[in-house]
């Protein structure tokens, strides 16, 4: 898993770099919304071997639109690491994800609504790379409390304490993946998820964007 993760963002050709000032200059395609919806289908993602974890089946079920940019940087090492720029579009029902690398193509495009998980990557990537992982990663950072409980398998958990998230494992108590979120607002500011199961590290810079 760690090496299908830095094979993706190092492809993708970007350097560590430092947090810009101001999300909002960066240059992003525009978003278009999927259906809104509508129910019943449902979306897995594998976290670990006979560890299914179920997307919700509302993708977001917050009353509001929300229009967030993103600057991600991922490590592994000293000398592994990465960052890439993301949008992400949320209306009750459907979520919208572009990624582009530093030097503004679109590597990937996730639609994602009840009905359907719609996921279309540049042929640049590489063919190992499942973008269905890191939408998992995002809806355990992003997405309400109880949302996630019901998404996670049940060899796993979840507590939250404060601004803190913990995964675990049942049968072992061992910690899966320790989430820090910022305390007012979470689509403002700095988000960390470290998985202590294969051994990586991301940081997400969000701000959100005015209408």
């Amino acid at each position: 898993m760690r090496t299908v993760i830095l094979t993706i963002l190092l492809s993708l050709g970007l350097a560590a770099c430092g947090t810009p000032a101001d999300l909002s200059r960066l240059s992003m395609p525009d978003l278009s919304m999927p259906a809104l919806f509508s129910g019943g289908v449902k979306q897995t993602v594998m976290l670990d071997d006979n560890a299914e974890f179920t997307l919700p089946g509302n993708p977001w079920a917050g009353d509001d639109n929300l229009d967030i940019s993103q600057q991600i940087q991922a490590r592994w090492a000293k000398d592994e690491q990465g960052t890439f720029q993301a949008r992400i579009a949320l209306a009750p029902g459907a979520v919208k994800i572009v990624m582009i690398d530093d030097l503004g193509r679109r590597a990937i495009d996730i639609d994602w609504d009840a009905d359907a998980l719609t996921i279309q990557t540049a042929d640049w990537l590489p063919e190992t790379f499942d973008a269905r992982r890191l939408l998992a990663d995002i809806v355990m950072v992003y997405w309400p409390l109880d949302a996630l409980k019901k998404a996670l398998p049940g060899s796993m958990s979840v507590t939250e304490i404060l601004e803190q998230r913990v995964i675990r494992i049942n049968a072992t108590g061992r910690i899966y993946a320790r989430i820090d979120r910022p305390s007012r607002d979470i689509w403002q500011g700095v988000a960390s998820l470290r998985n202590e199961r294969f051994g990586y590290d991301i940081a997400i810079r969000s701000q959100r964007m005015d209408p």
